[in-house]
């Protein structure tokens, strides 16, 4: 990724990429959002491959520093990932990796405000209807997963729908606020035998 100047976007984040490397449901994403102004897509990025520059890093970073984060902060940045994930939903999409490492902070200059942006389409899946389930293979990091795409053999597909993109949401909800997740053994063994354990709180 390189710092460059774009004569029309400012200064961008370029990612350069090896054509094996290549993504091609990032551009799907891409191609639907562009359709709507940015005003309506605050929280999701505009362009997979020339990023706008994030003066800050991401939401991993802030969990990892454990630093106790105002409930006024948390508040905010859970009402923008929920704004941003209803929106992707709005289109059909599920974003199937929703973890801190993929939401990007960013402080504009002069505003004291950090703005979330929810990055990284790589494992969406595009439904045919908002309201229909669909067949997914689990896919995305395994302890922000819920637990039913992880129940039965192998790779097999299960019905599942914008749901589990919420469910990672909460995962990473109990995170800012606890700094750890909240069962003991996040493995794909101790889930998929229904072993894990919840913490109390």
């Amino acid at each position: 990724v390189f710092l460059v100047y774009h004569i029309e976007l400012g200064i961008i984040a370029a990612k350069v990429m090896k054509n094996e490397d290549f993504i091609e449901t990032e551009w799907d994403a891409t191609g639907i959002f562009v359709q709507d102004p940015p005003q309506i897509r605050p929280f999701i990025i505009s362009n997979i491959l020339a990023k706008k520059f994030k003066s800050l890093t991401n939401l991993k970073s802030l969990i990892e520093a454990n630093i106790d984060i105002p409930l006024s902060i948390i508040r905010a940045i859970m009402n923008q990932l929920l704004e941003a994930l209803r929106y992707i939903h709005s289109k059909g999409l599920i974003h199937r990796d929703i973890k801190p490492a993929n939401i990007l902070l960013h402080n504009p200059p002069g505003t004291g405000r950090v703005i979330c942006k929810i990055a990284d389409f790589g494992e969406m899946k595009v439904k045919s209807q908002i309201d229909q389930s669909t067949n997914v293979q689990p896919a995305g990091t395994l302890v922000y997963m819920p637990p039913e795409l992880l129940l039965g053999d192998g790779d097999q597909f299960r019905k599942a729908d914008e749901k589990i993109d919420i469910w990672s949401l909460g995962i990473i909800l109990y995170q800012i606020v606890y700094h750890t997740f909240p069962f003991r053994t996040p493995s794909f063994q101790s889930i998929q035998s229904n072993r894990f354990k919840f913490l109390r709180f």
